[in-house]
């Protein structure tokens, strides 16, 4: 069972995060941000139901239980990055090995990935589901606050709370983002070199 505690918008707890607010920091699409794992486990927003929190000063994600281990600061504001993958529902594809695009029922008669003939991709076969979440954490005594942060609760944060943490959410992180959504294998012979030729 999850042990968090999920408060509501009482003055007092908005108090808490408002005392912070000016500590947070926007991240520009220059600066390093590490969304998408934990920097000491691994763990991704994926991995577990807790996913991942992201300090909004030093933009380093990491799981729950390592967020204030190297931090000077006493409390700091998170945001928590949970994502989720459903399965798309299929409408009326067969069961088949791997070989089949299960979103038509048929076999793949060309190698690619996410064009017509070929396999799906991963984008075609799930939804993302993302959960996030501001969380005021204490170095003594754990999560002191936390409240769900989405379009219907952004404007009752303070302004720089809520850009630090659009910032975090919608920023491409570390890792090389790769537009590559389909793959198709060329089907014009390649020319042989005079140096294969003889082997």
């Amino acid at each position: 069972a999850d042990q968090r505690p999920l408060l509501s918008s009482q003055p007092q707890t908005m108090d808490q995060i408002t005392k912070l607010a000016s500590s947070c920091r926007v991240a520009t699409p220059h600066q390093p941000v590490i969304n998408s794992e934990c920097v000491y486990t691994f763990h991704t927003p994926y991995t577990t139901d807790k996913g991942i929190v992201v300090n909004l000063i030093t933009f380093v994600g990491t799981i729950e239980e390592l967020a204030l281990k190297n931090e000077s600061e006493e409390e700091a504001l998170f945001v928590r990055i949970c994502k989720k993958r459903v399965a798309k529902s299929d409408d009326g594809g067969g069961d088949g090995d791997d070989a089949m695009d299960t979103s038509t029922g048929t076999s793949a008669t060309k190698l690619g990935v996410g064009v017509e003939g070929g396999f799906q991709s991963d984008l075609d076969k799930y939804d993302t589901i993302s959960t996030h979440s501001i969380v005021l954490m204490n170095k003594s005594s754990g999560i002191v606050v936390e409240l769900p942060y989405n379009e219907d609760t952004k404007n009752d944060f303070p302004m720089l709370v809520s850009q630090s943490a659009d910032s975090v959410i919608n920023h491409a992180g570390l890792a090389v983002q790769q537009d590559l959504k389909a793959w198709e294998l060329d089907e014009e012979p390649k020319p042989v070199s005079k140096y294969a030729e003889g082997l």
